[in-house]
């Protein structure tokens, strides 16, 4: 280790460093956080997990009374209903994605929400697949992804993968087994994405041993799966369920009676399997330490696995105590969010400064753009005007250009992934000529917005600590303005890198 325990424990393991905030001292300082952070009141949704079930409860009221309203109307008012409606979710997923943010950069147990960031990615889902999961997408991470993700594995797919914030994002809702009665009645048959994703994604990787007829059978297993439109919470339905005995790698799941017990032991199976155990320790350990990550802490990490039956926390300690963890820093890039983040925390920033800035009345927040199919094929909408709007119409929208603005012109919308594989977070993509050029200017507006009371040269010591290389240092004192000094810290390949 040629760096200080809480400089990589900071950098390469949190959020990076805040004033004032004393940073991890030890393994299982970083370890504590689990456990703390499963304690930790979140910050989103808004008011909290059963307040943002509450509305969405009266969201779905709402639309269904709106649907029986229509009935009577003519097409132009129709639409108009239907976009105000939008709106009224637009505006409360603003919320949340402020609130998002703002736990990232107050909460001081940065492992904790790094691996929050890295599970959401994982199990990628997204906001904008229809209307309501603007609504489901945020209490999906806070009650799906957050609580499990320091237990067992087997545990976390289960949760991830039957909430209806991912039974709709890939299309579950729409699989019926071909015979099923309710198959039958709609004329409508199979849908294999979220049988491919589980195989693919989720667990085994690809590459992971199993076949087309694998993702198949995996897909009719799942079948019977949905969402309640009334409560958005996973129910089994048998009506849409195929019967019959299906098997998934050589095990056999079903047979003339179904369940959604044969779901859960599939996910059980497949959490088990040594391909799962050494894809998912691999992507972990890449995560935190290099794109090509050292065997030794990779088979570290499968031995505590297959010890603790899939324990993550387990699995993580395995990782943070190998002392080739510690080493070579500065082998992976801060992807957008995770340099927001850094940056604000950083310059000290509170509650106020990570507010938005006041949504726009309804009629300004939108007509939404047509559906789209995304690169796996999965539905989704096109991006919110809030991204791809004019400056002009942007600011109207008075979004908070320093966190969910910022995220976007970045490349990396909060809760918005490219496909269902989530984010890239390999080192170049991140680190190019266009990327860099945004983060110049987003850390000179971050500075100009809350840089009044720092000293470019403490700033540096404060956010990089012994980080900082001699060239950056020298580059900082030099500069011919303290906003620029600040900047250039933000800019700096170290701050840039973890």
């Amino acid at each position: 280790m040629t760096l200080a325990f809480s400089t990589i424990a900071s950098l390469r393991f949190g959020t990076g460093f805040r004033p004032g905030e004393t940073p991890p001292g030890s393994v299982e300082d970083l370890l504590a956080q689990l456990e703390a952070g499963r304690r930790e009141a979140l910050a989103f949704p808004d008011g909290g997990p059963a307040a943002a079930r509450e509305r969405l409860a009266d969201a779905a009221q709402a639309f269904a009374g709106l649907r029986l309203a229509e009935k009577n109307r003519d097409p132009v008012s129709k639409r108009a209903h239907r976009l105000r409606f939008r709106a009224g979710l637009n505006n409360l997923l603003f919320k949340d994605e402020h609130a998002r943010f703002m736990q990232g950069v107050l909460s001081p147990h940065g492992f904790n929400e790094r691996l929050a960031g890295f599970w959401f990615d994982h199990f990628s889902v997204h906001t904008l697949k229809e209307g309501f999961t603007r609504l489901l997408v945020p209490l999906y991470e806070a009650e799906a992804i957050r609580p499990n993700m320091a237990g067992r594995f087997a545990d976390l797919v289960k949760a991830a993968v039957l909430h209806p914030a991912m039974l709709i994002y890939l299309d579950q809702v729409k699989s019926f087994g071909p015979t099923s009665s309710a198959g039958l009645k709609r004329q409508a048959g199979l849908n294999e994405n979220l049988g491919r994703e589980l195989l693919e994604l989720h667990t085994l990787g690809a590459g992971g041993g199993y076949s087309q007829e694998d993702v198949r059978n995996a897909a009719f297993v799942l079948t019977g799966m949905t969402v309640d439109r009334k409560t958005y919470r996973p129910r089994y339905s048998l009506g849409m369920a195929e019967t019959g005995a299906w098997s998934v790698l050589g095990k056999s799941y079903g047979g003339a009676r179904r369940g959604q017990g044969d779901i859960l032991a599939m996910i059980e199976d497949l959490a088990a399997a040594p391909q799962t155990r050494a894809h998912i320790c691999t992507k972990i350990a890449r995560h935190f330490l290099s794109d090509r990550p050292p065997a030794d802490v990779v088979a570290a990490m499968e031995t505590a696995w297959k010890r603790h039956d899939g324990e993550l926390a387990a699995v993580y300690g395995a990782m943070l105590r190998h002392r080739q963890s510690w080493e070579n820093e500065g082998q992976k890039a801060k992807p957008p969010f995770d340099f927001i983040i850094s940056g604000l925390r950083a310059l000290s920033a509170e509650k106020d400064d990570l507010q938005d800035r006041g949504l726009a009345p309804l009629k300004t927040a939108m007509a939404m753009p047509a559906a789209a199919k995304d690169t796996r094929g999965a539905m989704t909408e096109a991006p919110l005007p809030a991204v791809d709007m004019p400056d002009a119409a942007i600011r109207k929208l008075r979004l908070n250009p320093l966190t969910v603005l910022g995220a976007a012109r970045l490349g990396q919308p909060l809760w918005r992934p490219p496909s269902p594989a989530g984010f890239d977070d390999s080192f170049s993509t991140w680190i190019a000529g266009g990327p860099l050029t945004g983060r110049i200017a987003w850390a000179r507006l971050a500075v100009a917005k809350l840089g009044d009371e720092h000293d470019p040269r403490r700033f540096l010591r404060e956010t990089l600590g012994d980080a900082a290389r001699q060239d950056t240092i020298d580059i900082v004192s030099k500069a011919p303005n303290r906003q620029l000094g600040l900047a250039l810290v933000l800019a700096s390949p170290e701050f840039n890198r973890r």
